[in-house]
């Protein structure tokens, strides 16, 4: 090694005397497996009851199907990252850093150089392949990492590990996700983005979830040099020639992609970042004396300095930090993007359909009730003669079972499979009485003598009284007939002999009325036929609540899931 700078000589200062916290995976697994089953009861309603074709059935199933898709992937990645976790524990006496960053920032030639730092006894490279530690000889192949799903590393020396990832955003996807991966097996990263174009925006969201897991994270910018046309006198000819970018465009380069990335949401504590080029430290290193400081490499071995001594500290909590970014990164972020909006979704149909199904019940009620009510004056006629109010209960409790029925099985048909059945209980009771219709009628009653006069009177005064009722019709020669009897009563009376004449009122039924029993029962119809329709929808809404249950118990689920999350974090 060679012991010229502040950076190698912390490295011999590393305290490597802990062991990684293996037992925490298995605290992750207990977090995991009880979301798991607080996701798996909640799906374990009974939906028989509706329809399958309607939309609230539709979602829940889909987002049973997301949940099951999330549990499988959350497996997958867990045994993804098995080899990641191995090497943390292979490498658990050594600082792991990784170098980070977009395609073609120049990190297998910065890993290049740091390599050269040390002697060749020192230097252990290897690869991954299949998960496994692969040793080989040679340097790193630069540009090899940018389009094959492959990690590099090198030991160097008995405190240092470093990782060279491939390339975020190349053009096969897997490599920046393989990258990605192993970030959580580093304890810190060197993050590179190439002095042509950086901190692109793509780049600067990459970065910012990093800075979130609260890793040790220092920026570089790497190829901070320009080509340079001059004269060769000896050549006679144009020249190019590498020189260092000024002190002031580093700089102002550097203030750029602090303020870009600290502007970023959730971004409250970033290093800032130091320009190098090995390039130009290659080019001037055997003419200049200040080549190191020029390039910006003494500036970056400072920094590292830092680094490595965060890194210390990280990795005695690293077990657990890698635990709280599976839980946020996969888990959380898995359930917040992609299943809590279903949940949300399905929480707003149920109150959707909710809200409908009491304004159909509130139209079809008085559709139903004014089927009803116009059949009830025909129906106590039919039996009004007999007085019939059992016939009468029993037709129309037959009506409203059938009306409510056929109405109700044609209208929540798309919501259930079936409807429960009801029966109308109007009773005879309830229907009031059928009235009489009668009228008053008249009766006249008399004595008389057997005398011939009162007899003769008699006779005398009926025939005039006849003679009256013929000639007024109104009175009618029956009246006109009494009324002569009185007449001859009396004039027989004057011959010597006197008539008593009694007259009496009483009722006659001529008919039945119906108008009481019509009342009663149409106030009786009003008042049952809605309790029956609601009863109904009622059983309807209730076989929607299994669903609301079904989504509340993810929200809970899933709220549980964060509360021992952040609880880990404290």
């Amino acid at each position: 090694m060679i012991n010229n700078n502040s950076f190698l000589n912390a490295l011999d200062k590393f305290n490597s005397d802990f062991k990684y916290i293996s037992d925490k995976e298995q605290d992750l697994v207990a977090i995991k497996s009880a979301l798991v089953a607080e996701l798996t009861q909640a799906d374990e309603f009974s939906s028989k009851q509706i329809n399958e074709q309607h939309p609230l059935f539709k979602l829940a199933t889909k987002l049973k199907f997301s949940i099951n898709q999330s549990v499988i992937n959350w497996d997958k990645k867990l045994e993804e990252a098995s080899p990641m976790r191995a090497l943390s524990e292979q490498f658990a006496d050594r600082v792991i850093l990784l170098v980070f960053g977009k395609v073609n920032a120049g990190k297998s030639s910065f890993c290049n150089y740091l390599t050269s730092l040390f002697s060749p006894e020192q230097i252990q490279r290897f690869c991954f392949e299949e998960g496994k530690v692969k040793y080989f000889d040679g340097a790193f192949a630069e540009g090899v990492t940018e389009t094959t799903a492959q990690i590099q590393g090198v030991e160097l020396g008995s405190n240092l590990v470093i990782l060279d990832s491939p390339g975020l955003h190349s053009i096969v996807d897997e490599n920046g996700e393989l990258t990605r991966r192993y970030t959580d097996s580093a304890d810190a990263i060197l993050w590179l983005t190439p002095s042509s174009s950086p901190g692109q925006v793509q780049e600067l969201q990459d970065l910012k979830l990093e800075l979130e897991k609260k890793k040790p994270l220092q920026p570089v910018i790497t190829k901070s040099d320009v080509l340079e046309e001059d004269w060769c006198d000896e050549a006679q000819d144009l020249i190019q020639k590498v020189e260092n970018k000024s002190a002031q465009v580093r700089q102002l380069q550097q203030e750029d992609v602090h303020s870009r990335v600290t502007a970023l949401d959730g971004v409250d504590d970033l290093k800032e970042a130091v320009s190098v080029s090995v390039h130009a430290y290659k080019t001037f290193t055997a003419t200049s004396e200040n080549a190191l400081q020029e390039a910006g490499l003494q500036t970056l071995f400072e920094r590292l300095v830092v680094i490595v001594n965060e890194a210390n500290q990280y990795k005695v909590v690293k077990a657990k930090h890698q635990m709280i970014n599976f839980l946020d990164g996969e888990v959380l972020r898995s359930l917040n993007d992609n299943i809590v909006p279903q949940v949300q979704e399905l929480q707003q149909q149920l109150a959707k359909t909710t809200h409908n199904l009491r304004q159909r019940q509130n139209v079809l009620s008085s559709q139903i009730l004014d089927n009803v009510l116009c059949e009830v004056p025909l129906i106590v006629d039919k039996h009004m003669n007999n007085r019939d109010k059992e016939a009468i209960s029993r037709e129309l409790n037959q009506l409203i079972e059938e009306q409510i029925s056929n109405t109700l099985t044609e209208e929540l048909s798309g919501y259930v499979n079936n409807i429960q059945r009801v029966s109308g209980d109007l009773s005879s009771g309830s229907l009031g009485e059928f009235d009489d219709i009668t009228i008053d009628v008249k009766q006249i009653t008399g004595r008389r003598a057997s005398s011939i006069a009162s007899s003769a009177g008699g006779l005398g005064g009926a025939a005039a009284g006849a003679a009256i009722g013929s000639a007024v019709p109104v009175i009618g020669t029956v009246i006109g007939g009494l009324v002569g009897g009185i007449l001859g009563g009396f004039g027989g009376s004057q011959l010597g002999e006197r008539i008593f004449v009694d007259v009496t009122t009483h009722k006659e039924t001529v008919g039945v009325s119906p108008d009481k029993v019509i009342q009663s029962t149409t106030a009786s119809v009003r008042k049952q036929l809605p309790t029956l329709v609601e009863r109904v929808f009622s059983d309807v809404q209730t076989s929607f609540m299994p669903l609301q249950q079904y989504a509340d118990s993810i929200v809970i689920a899933v709220e549980n899931c964060a509360s021992k999350t952040q609880a880990l974090k404290v």
